[in-house]
């Protein structure tokens, strides 16, 4: 098939519903720590071209127990556009595309970007699925007009560390990658990251892996969509992705055709 084709062909006609027990994403708490308070912004940086497009960002402050105070700003420069649902067939499920690409800034209290090496171990990024509209977070769900026992709807590597690459521009900057995330029913979809800061403080000051992570920031892709298999297209390769494979990242991404 033609990958530059069809690109906006419509959903299947019986796209996924959320089950009524889903609850809204306000009321839902993180499973990796503390539910987080909603202070997204919308970013103002500029994009560099379609594919490295900033979106929604966010802010928290976290208070470190060094005593200084670093903000977290997550902005994601590689939405998803959609990928196919793999259903029951999970062994040949594919993965959103583009791959998620989200940054990671660091500032200290006098909003200078810093590269903390010590606390970079520490730190964690992971997945969660939402409506398209964002209103309700989708954990688990049966396919529509299906009695069967509900299922986890979001499914692969949903947990990222940062990495060290370069931009499109050649700038160095600290990078999550979601290379691996898929969904299992068709519709409208948004995804939203959470970053998390994974350690503690033992006795002699030095850092340890905490039992339960600290929210540090969020954030929520655009809405996308997921397509039945036998109306999807996959989109061409982005040059952020070429990019950062040409560095060695693991950030396979599929295309249909030849």
């Amino acid at each position: 098939m033609n990958p530059d084709a069809a690109s906006n062909r419509a959903p299947s006609s019986r796209p996924w519903a959320p089950s009524p027990s889903a609850s809204p994403a306000s009321e839902t708490a993180s499973p990796w720590g503390p539910a987080i308070t909603n202070e997204t912004t919308v970013g103002n940086s500029q994009p560099a071209d379609e594919e490295c497009d900033s979106g929604q960002s966010s802010l928290l402050t976290s208070r470190l127990p060094d005593g200084q105070t670093r903000s977290y700003h997550l902005d994601i420069v590689q939405h998803p556009l959609r990928t196919a649902a793999f259903g029951q067939a999970g062994l040949s499920r594919l993965p959103l595309a583009p791959p998620i690409v989200v940054q990671l800034v660091i500032r200290d209290r006098a909003g200078r970007s810093i590269n903390p090496d010590m606390e970079l171990p520490f730190l964690i990024a992971h997945l969660s699925l939402f409506t398209g509209d964002g209103s309700t977070q989708l954990d688990m769900g049966s396919a529509p007009g299906s009695h069967a026992p509900p299922r986890r709807l979001l499914y692969g590597n949903l947990v990222s560390s940062p990495q060290k690459l370069r931009d499109l521009q050649g700038r160095q900057g600290l990078f999550f990658l979601f290379p691996d995330a898929s969904i299992r029913w068709s519709g409208q979809f948004q995804i939203g990251i959470t970053l998390m800061r994974i350690s503690s403080m033992d006795s002699t000051g030095a850092l340890t892996i905490a039992d339960s992570g600290v929210v540090l920031a969020q954030a929520r892709t655009r809405p996308f969509e997921v397509f039945t298999t036998e109306n999807y297209v996959a989109p061409a390769q982005t040059r952020l992705t070429q990019c950062f494979l040409r560095q060695g990242a693991r950030i396979n991404s599929y295309v249909t055709g030849p």
